[in-house]
């Protein structure tokens, strides 16, 4: 305690400007980013919904969905969907090499009329192949992704189609929040990341036209737009590469905030881990391997616009994280015994801000039953800023060292293999 009085006075004792040179990583890797938040929470207008009649002219709707051993959870995805405002015209499901009874599951939803098209293969192939088999079988003009375990607000797809009134607009990102998130504390702390990073976070970033991700859970593309760039290409991270092949390609990319599902959210630290090596080993081969070349500008069809979102994620998340190690030591090597009361001062101040910005983000989504989610803030705020840097960080030296993303066993060996 002793230790900590010193340091609390050493901290009164600083001027604005050491205060500055003390607390310069989460100025820098922090602040920024929650200033766009609150500026997305301000600024955010909700669209004005448009009648089901006058989006049947945009074409037909046809959702797609591909999942490996869904089962259990196909049946209520599905008949969510048929309870639409704006009900989709046909559902297509490929089972991707399932081994348990989600084929036959498949062939009893098709003879009810809950879907239209069903296939089950073999051989899993893995979802970006397995999407890309339902997208050939449907008809629609708008094709919807979801994934198999997946719910839905009730005005979903009304709003997720929506803004394809705009012709320019090639794919629309639903708003994803987390529907087990009393399961466990890892995945509450998981339904407050979706609410920050996800309904505040990409609004944010739809205010600048910088949305680079349509998720895999929930979004929708102009079919014409996504047959134009070849589909998903068959490797992991499938959703933010044919994202950004579409922005290359110059179509635009939009987030639609009201149209919201649930997904179920890994429950344990050792799987959430599993599950963020992976997104965030993927998003480095793909963003400074496959389309490095968006940072050339010199290459054919650069983009200027392109190179935010690029150093935005080089900077945030890659640079960000692996510079907290370094933030630590210095502190130690500089300020000796001061150090931990100036962790714990910098970690306050993280806190109250992300305790505002929660409170920002469940007021423009009361669907996310923030209420609930309210104790759990302190802990996040922790274990965002220190364990989930700390896995990202990880995650970024594995890629950068041993291509790691090529081995993962998300996408099946032979894949890999005919990739390669």
């Amino acid at each position: 305690m002793a230790v900590l009085a010193d340091g609390l006075d050493f901290l009164k004792a600083q001027s604005f400007g050491s205060i500055v040179s003390l607390f310069w990583f989460v100025l820098i890797f922090d602040v920024p980013r929650y200033t766009l938040s609150f500026a997305a929470a301000v600024l955010r207008r909700r669209p004005v919904d448009m009648a089901p009649e006058r989006l049947r002219s945009l074409g037909r709707i046809s959702v797609v969905i591909a999942g490996n051993n869904e089962a259990d959870v196909i049946e209520a995805c599905v008949r969510g969907l048929w309870e639409q405002t704006l009900p989709p015209d046909e559902i297509v499901v490929v089972s991707d090499g399932s081994t348990d009874a989600m084929t036959a599951r498949l062939r009893d939803l098709k003879r009810e009329g809950l879907i239209q098209r069903a296939h089950g293969t073999a051989l899993r192939a893995g979802k970006a192949a397995a999407i890309n088999l339902a997208e050939r079988l449907c008809s629609g003009d708008i094709v919807v992704n979801v994934d198999c375990d997946c719910l839905f607000d009730r005005h979903a797809l009304q709003r997720i189609v929506q803004p394809f009134a705009d012709p320019g607009v090639g794919t629309v990102c639903g708003n994803i929040l987390v529907s087990n998130h009393s399961k466990s504390l890892v995945a509450g702390f998981q339904a407050i990341e979706y609410l920050i990073s996800i309904s505040l976070g990409k609004a944010a970033l739809d205010l600048v036209g910088q949305v680079s991700c349509a998720s895999g859970a929930f979004s929708a593309f102009r079919r014409s737009a996504l047959r134009a760039v070849g589909g998903l290409d068959a490797g992991g991270g499938e959703d933010l590469d044919v994202t950004l092949r579409l922005r290359r390609a110059g179509w635009a990319t939009t987030f639609a905030a009201d149209a919201i599902c649930y997904t179920a959210v890994p429950d344990t630290l050792s799987t959430l881990t599993h599950q963020r090596f992976r997104w965030e080993r993927d998003a480095v081969r793909l963003r400074y391997r496959k389309h490095s070349d968006v940072l050339n500008p010199f290459a054919a069809g650069f983009r200027p616009v392109e190179l935010v979102h690029q150093f935005e994620f080089l900077f945030f998340n890659v640079i960000g994280a692996a510079a907290l190690p370094f933030y630590v030591v210095w502190l130690f090597a500089t300020y000796g015994d001061l150090a931990p009361a100036i962790l714990l001062a910098a970690q306050a101040g993280l806190f109250v801000v992300d305790t505002v910005v929660f409170l920002m983000a469940a007021h423009a989504t009361p669907q996310a039953n923030g209420l609930a989610l309210m104790p759990l803030v302190p802990g996040y705020s922790l274990f965002n800023g220190v364990v989930m840097r700390m896995i990202r960080l990880a995650a970024y030296l594995q890629e950068w060292v041993v291509d790691a993303s090529y081995f993962d066993p998300y996408v099946p060996d032979k894949v890999h293999k005919v990739r390669e």
